[in-house]
């Protein structure tokens, strides 16, 4: 078997380690007033504009209706141009008249060919001479009338119009109180304003619009200004939604225990669900320090790594119990190491492929996506953390817990307490004895002669030292010193 890493020895110091992490988030909620709640969960309306300079204005006057669109992203993939004029007609039928951006060279080239479409009118405003490629993609198709539409240019750093954050928030102070963050890269100079609703009033959505473009436009332009998209939510419908998100994990977690408890122990189930509660904590401790936006996003990033997070628990959970039968010797703490230890190849493959499309997502997007992706990188580095270092701690210390506490109720059968321990006995001191003594306390056994034949005298000879016959038996006194030397002996030996 390849060599076991100990990971349950390191066990208190990892519960520290999220004790601290816990910590560390409350203190970034407490001081930074709460979570930085988005529209889905905090009454108000958002803004998403960009002040961009204008490039030309086009506007329709025949008959019918006509729309405009310019395609960026995946739309753009698939899309008959880069710019495309739909005509429908009063009878219903429509007509597209998509344009290439490299059959036109500059602006002015541009918008003179649009002029010839029918009922279609153009004007340059600026940029003449730049190329269409760098016009402002539309979120989505733009409806034409006889009123000018203006179409304007990406923003370059140094020319034309200069929108700043700080600029943009003071713009929006005599607004009201609101939150400005910045979508995308700076120089791109989009944004997105939050301003808070305090009751359900009505009209309140357009004052407050009207209120933010006429700040803008008159810091910035009319024609210089793009509002892309608002959204508005009331009190009750933001408390509402709030009340969802809560009870949709509440009751995720809670179906996840119960399929845990089908499956495994108790204790394996109550683990697992312990560690996903432990996820969401630091991913929303994370948000609470670093004033990552809470919305939708948010929720669908918590409840996608609370999925990976239990699938990786499941495996090992599932190790081990094959390893009960495979290791029957070995103790929990090394039953535990071993199947983490076994999984830890596969746990790592995982996280690191999904991680690399997340990071995509992280870098390539903007707005509540690129929250989302931040969050989803979190989640995978401490979902891995905590399947690894807190749901398998948390089985062997429970499992200890219980041992432990059966002990304490055998003793307790028993009539014996923790705390009353058994005086300890005195072994008694040996005293150590030498071949002389033992040769001192010998006995001396008297020499039995053997009898003579008649008219043999006694052959006079040098004395012999005394022996004791054979088969003679030794008497009681004797039997007793010797056993009494052979218990000293061995008491010496041990």
């Amino acid at each position: 078997m390849k060599r076991v890493i100990p990971f349950q020895r390191t066990r208190y110091f990892f519960f520290a380690f999220s004790a601290l992490l816990f910590a560390a988030g409350i203190a970034g909620y407490l001081l930074n007033g709460g979570f930085n709640r988005g529209v889905d969960f905090k009454s108000g309306l958002a803004l998403q504009f960009q002040v961009a300079p204008a490039s030309f204005t086009i506007r329709y006057t025949g008959a019918g209706t006509a729309t405009i669109s310019i395609p960026a992203g995946e739309q753009a993939l698939t899309a008959a141009g880069d710019f495309i004029i739909s005509v429908t007609a009063e009878d219903g039928t429509k007509t597209d008249t998509p344009f290439r951006w490299a059959d036109y060279p500059t602006i002015a080239v541009f918008a003179e060919t649009l002029a010839g479409v029918p009922g279609v009118e153009t004007a340059i405003k600026g940029g003449a001479g730049a190329d269409p490629r760098k016009l402002v993609p539309l979120v989505r198709p733009a409806t034409l009338s006889d009123t000018p539409y203006t179409l304007n240019l990406m923003p370059e750093v140094g020319t034309g119009v200069q929108a700043r954050l700080a600029d943009v928030r003071a713009t929006l102070d005599p607004v009201g109180k609101h939150d400005l963050q910045v979508v995308g890269a700076a120089e791109n100079q989009e944004f997105i304003a939050r301003f808070e609703a305090s009751s359900d009033e009505a009209g309140f959505q357009a004052t407050m619009e009207a209120k933010v473009l006429a700040a803008l436009r008159a810091a910035y332009g009319d024609d210089q200004v793009i509002l892309k998209s608002t959204d508005f939510v009331g009190p009750r419908l933001a408390q509402s939604l709030g009340s969802q998100a809560i009870w949709l994990i509440v009751i995720a977690l809670l179906a996840i225990l119960a399929y845990m408890m089908l499956r495994f122990k108790y204790v394996y189930a109550v683990a697992a669900v312990f560690a996903l509660v432990h996820d969401a904590a630091i991913m929303l401790s994370f948000a609470a320090i670093f004033r990552v936006e809470i919305d939708s996003a948010t929720i669908a990033a918590i409840l996608t790594i609370l999925g990976y997070s239990i699938n990786d628990t499941i495996v090992i959970f599932d190790r081990v119990r094959e390893n009960q039968n495979l290791m029957r010797e070995s103790s929990l703490e090394t039953l535990l190491d071993a199947s983490v230890t076994q999984t830890l190849g596969r746990t790592v493959i995982t996280s690191g492929a999904t991680m690399m499309a997340v990071l995509a997502l992280f870098l390539l997007t903007s707005g509540s996506m690129k929250n989302f992706g931040l969050l989803m990188i979190v989640g995978l580095v401490e979902g891995t953390y905590s399947t690894v270092f807190i749901a398998s701690p948390i089985v062997l210390e429970w499992e200890s817990f219980m041992s432990r506490r059966r002990k304490r109720r055998e003793l307790e059968k028993y009539g014996i307490h923790d705390h009353e321990k058994p005086a300890p006995v005195e072994e008694p001191e040996v005293e150590e004895e030498t071949d002389v003594d033992d040769a001192v306390g010998a006995p001396v056994a008297t020499p039995v002669p053997f009898p003579l034949a008649a008219g043999v005298e006694p052959a006079t000879s040098p004395e012999a030292p005394a022996a004791t016959a054979p088969g003679a038996e030794p008497s009681g006194a004797a039997r007793d010193q010797g056993s009494h030397r052979h218990q000293r002996r061995r008491r010496r030996h041990h």
